[in-house]
């Protein structure tokens, strides 16, 4: 008798349970996004916006207070101690590019990722689509989400006193590379710059070149007077 009146709960629970899966594969994109990004915000310690230790092994690092105080300490050595070079890890080369880029498009990145390459950075991060208009998207226009997760890739160099480039060779969105030429669109509207290909982005006093490496990315000063 009991087994009949709880038949139709059971019934219910497993239609319940069914139908949320299938709203779960329908949506993975979107559930994989926001379990990275909540991942990536579990990352940082409360208060401070320092990534963990944990998060900042071989050539990959996120940005952090505690790795951007350590790559200033780093590049005061090439001014005060007059070092011929310094090394910077991941962890502290994305500390700097976040506070060296532009506040406009430093502003639409959130839970950035910077890996090191030989002769290149790469970043990924998840990256607010609102001000895109979505005819750039070209096929993924119709499909764009509010924060969609990208990965942006190329080479870096000092080109003057205090500024850097950043050269895009490469940039995905999801899974999807996009055309040389939409790259070129999708940069410029990113940056405020129609004609470039390249993000700007500012760099400390003191430091004349710099070379990336997949152990880290070599600073070096102006040469002794």
């Amino acid at each position: 008798m009991i087994g009949c009146l709880t038949a139709p709960f059971r019934a219910v629970g497993c239609l319940v349970i069914l139908t949320a899966l299938a709203w779960g594969w329908w949506n993975r994109d979107r559930v994989m996004t926001e379990a990275h990004r909540l991942m990536d915000r579990a990352g940082i310690e409360a208060g401070t916006g320092t990534a963990k230790p944990a998060s900042q092994s071989g050539s990959i690092g996120r940005p952090g207070q505690r790795a951007r105080r350590s790559a200033e300490a780093k590049i005061d050595s090439l001014n005060g101690w007059r070092a011929d070079s310094v090394v910077l890890s991941a962890a502290e080369v994305a500390s700097l590019l976040g506070n060296g880029l532009d506040a406009r498009l430093r502003k639409r990145l959130d839970s950035i990722r910077v890996e090191l390459g030989e002769g290149e950075i790469v970043v990924n991060a998840l990256f607010s689509t609102a001000a895109l208009p979505r005819d750039m998207l070209g096929p993924l226009g119709g499909a764009v989400r509010p924060w969609e997760p990208v990965q942006v890739a190329g080479p870096v160099a000092v080109t003057r006193p205090e500024r850097g480039e950043w050269t895009v060779r490469r940039f995905r969105v999801r899974d999807f590379p996009l055309p040389r030429e939409l790259m070129g669109r999708l940069v410029g509207r990113a940056t405020g710059d129609s004609v470039r290909q390249s993000i700007r982005f500012r760099i400390p006093p003191g430091v004349r070149d710099l070379h990336v490496h997949r152990s880290g990315a070599t600073l070096y000063g102006s040469p002794p007077r």
